[in-house]
């Protein structure tokens, strides 16, 4: 993604078009040797835009940090339970690691929500 992104085969809003669908599709099979059918690595980018709002949705909550050592949302315990009680679906976020986050916020055009983030260059698709 980040490759097309910076081929600028892209439409308005980092929607990728269908040569940029195409060509990912085709870079990735044959990169890694797998012949995934396009859908698969649409799903995927669908998967990666909903953990990036929702960790961008945390971090705009108060308290809440983004810790760029340990690549994941921090917060005091206090805060974090009484978050947890309201949106039980963050739960995961206390715990888990997401070292492509910087990488997501370039994709999907907003990097405000965020502290200080890494210098990936991972491949997301």
């Amino acid at each position: 993604m980040l490759e097309q992104l910076n081929k600028r085969i892209t439409f308005h809003d980092y929607v990728f078009s269908k040569t940029a669908w195409m060509n990912m599709n085709s870079s990735f099979n044959e990169r890694f040797k797998f012949e995934y059918e396009m859908d698969v690595l649409k799903n995927r980018h669908k998967v990666l835009r909903n953990l990036y709002k929702a960790v961008k949705n945390l971090l705009n909550q108060k308290g809440f940090n983004w810790d760029s050592s340990r690549q994941m949302v921090i917060a005091e315990n206090k805060i974090w339970d009484e978050y947890i009680k309201v949106n039980p679906d963050v739960r995961p976020y206390r715990v888990k690691t997401i070292p492509y986050y910087d990488d997501l916020g370039t994709i999907y055009g907003d990097n405000s929500a965020r502290k200080k983030g890494n210098d990936s260059s991972l491949i997301l698709l």
